[in-house]
């Protein structure tokens, strides 16, 4: 699996994004990474691992992945996390630094859920017939994900 997409949601938000994925499964294949500029056009090396989020990824990437790691979580972790924080902040004296991590834990669930109305557009497009070279591997929670990085560990060192 030496060219790899990683596709999940972007930034440092949530559970596990995909910028960060991509570089433990960097480190475990040892494999480099493509820089994250947002423009990194058609990789020269023969193998490399890059990331993009879903529903904002470039063609010369598509073309080029032999297989794409499709990071699709519920976002149902994001609203449990965020209404356990209100319930912290209705029963606690809320700080200018707690109302801030409350927005913020607000626009991580605003963001899980864009990208589960985004999935069939993503399913359509890996049915796609210029798409048929790629093995897609769909990680529904950041448990499996953690999980299937930890397999990939194991069978580098075998």
């Amino acid at each position: 699996m030496p060219r790899v997409l990683v596709v999940g949601q972007a930034g440092k938000a949530g559970p596990l994004p995909c910028a960060e994925f991509a570089e433990m499964l960097s480190q475990r294949l040892g494999v480099p990474p493509l820089p994250l500029d947002g423009d990194a056009g058609t990789p020269e090396q023969p193998d490399w691992i890059a990331s993009e989020p879903a529903g904002a990824f470039s063609e010369p990437l598509f073309r080029k992945a032999e297989t794409v790691i499709w990071l699709h979580f519920s976002p149902l972790p994001y609203l449990g996390d965020w209404i356990e924080h209100q319930l912290e902040r209705i029963t606690a004296f809320i700080t200018p630094r707690q109302r801030a991590a409350a927005r913020a834990r607000w626009d991580d669930v605003l963001t899980a859920f864009g990208y589960l109305l985004r999935a069939r557009d993503m399913y359509s497009l890996f049915r796609h017939p210029a798409l048929a070279h790629v093995r897609v591997i769909e990680l529904r929670t950041p448990r499996e994900a953690e999980f299937w990085l930890m397999a990939q560990q194991r069978r580098r060192k075998a």
